[in-house]
């Protein structure tokens, strides 16, 4: 009797650490995807009205660049930028391929004079975590102006149904953008009245 208690509080206590362990797997792999939609958040908050006066695309390009690994790599119209590069240094200057390059003299919603809201319909997002440090993560910004409410333009990150093409990683705890390819794609339509 007393072995048999035994064995039965010591597989009672297999199972309670075991149930433990997966419900603490479980609840990280979904505080990962809550902190990867927030990444994808933060992006389209600093590219909004990003374009309406000098200092507030500087603010712009800065907090976009906070959302980049150090390495991270963008290829866009078969352009690669790579590294962060600093707002008004010589890594920022047109040509430099750096990601300030890219945010600073050819990102379309933050071009001087452009008040440009980015929305994404959420169908279009996709997130899969990979592992702990890795993610692939895939959306659509659709480029609106805010004053003629007029489509401007649809662009991705990451290519649509290829993973591997957006991906994100945890640096220190927290996801960034680590590798994307970006397109332009025609604006998703839902035809909420049939």
């Amino acid at each position: 009797m007393k072995l048999t208690l035994t064995t039965a509080l010591a597989a009672a206590a297999v199972i309670a650490g075991s149930t433990s362990a997966f419900a603490g797997e479980y609840d990280e792999h979904y505080r990962d995807i809550v902190e990867l939609k927030q990444l994808h958040i933060d992006f389209h908050r600093a590219v909004s009205h990003a374009g309406i006066n000098p200092a507030t695309k500087l603010a712009a390009v800065e907090a976009l660049l906070a959302l980049w690994t150090e390495d991270g790599t963008v290829i866009s119209g078969g352009v690669t930028y790579s590294g962060k590069g600093t707002p008004g240094t010589a890594s920022c200057d047109p040509g430099s391929l750096t990601l300030c390059d890219f945010y600073f003299n050819h990102a379309g919603g933050l071009v001087l004079g452009h008040d440009w809201v980015s929305l994404t319909p959420i169908f279009t997002e996709a997130i899969t975590v990979l592992d702990r440090r890795n993610a692939d993560i895939y959306f659509q910004c659709i480029y609106v102006d805010a004053v003629t409410y007029q489509i401007k333009s649809n662009v991705t990150l990451g290519l649509p149904g290829m993973p591997g093409t957006g991906r994100a990683r945890k640096v220190h705890g927290h996801w960034l953008f680590s590798y994307v390819q970006s397109t332009s794609v025609a604006p998703p339509t839902v035809d909420v009245y049939q």
